[in-house]
């Protein structure tokens, strides 16, 4: 009998999603959450207690996002609204000075973020790498928790991928979380592949 699975809206798993990251003290498991009443990420493990408190972009209303032309290092900068004339923005990579464009992202407005924001693996806000993550064929597979990584198993392992009947009534848009997923996952030749890769992760990270 063929397996179902119903999507969910795009928006489930995104940065305001807590986050299962790589303690920088201990190398294990810890948890990296946005608190939106205070405008602060969290970071904290369980394991070895470790703790840091960070607010994302200051004071600052607006930040860019790029990626340097020399290193390939992906980096995040505060911004302040004077500065902001457009959607883009010349500025110095903070590793090596070279002069890059990056994208503008108004903060004032930010309803949701989505994983171009962490395509690099790493969560934004403190850049440790996220727990949950391995290689396929040159590239990175990686989720954002366990629930992320379940959604991710469930996903691929399907032989029906749909939605709920009254999905556009209820989400007011027909996009899913899967519409953000890169192409190489949902190939058909790559999926029996990948859904073995996250099992292992699932496993190994019990």
């Amino acid at each position: 009998m063929a397996s179902k699975f119903n999507d969910v809206k795009i928006g489930t798993f995104s940065l305001w999603t807590d986050m299962a990251v790589v303690c920088p003290k201990c190398k294990k498991a810890g948890i990296v959450h946005f608190d939106k009443e205070r405008n602060m990420a969290i970071f904290q493990c369980k394991a070895c207690y470790a703790k840091k408190e960070i607010a994302p972009c200051g004071n600052y209303a607006y930040e860019v996002t790029a990626q340097c032309t020399s290193n390939g290092k992906y980096f995040r900068l505060p911004m302040p609204e004077n500065k902001i004339h457009g959607v883009k923005i010349k500025v110095k990579c903070p590793y090596c000075e070279e002069v890059v464009i990056g994208n503008v992202f108004d903060n004032r407005n930010r309803q949701s973020i989505v994983f171009n924001d962490i395509r690099h693996a790493e969560d934004p806000y403190f850049h440790y790498p996220l727990y949950f993550q391995a290689s396929f064929r040159g590239k990175t597979i990686w989720a954002l928790n366990r629930e992320h990584l379940q959604y991710l198993i469930d996903f691929l392992s399907a032989d029906l991928r749909t939605v709920q009947p009254d999905y556009y009534q209820i989400h007011k848009t027909m996009r899913s979380q899967s519409d953000i997923l890169p192409a190489f996952m949902k190939t058909a030749k790559n999926r029996d592949g990948i859904v073995k890769l996250l099992k292992k992760l699932q496993t190994n990270h019990s």
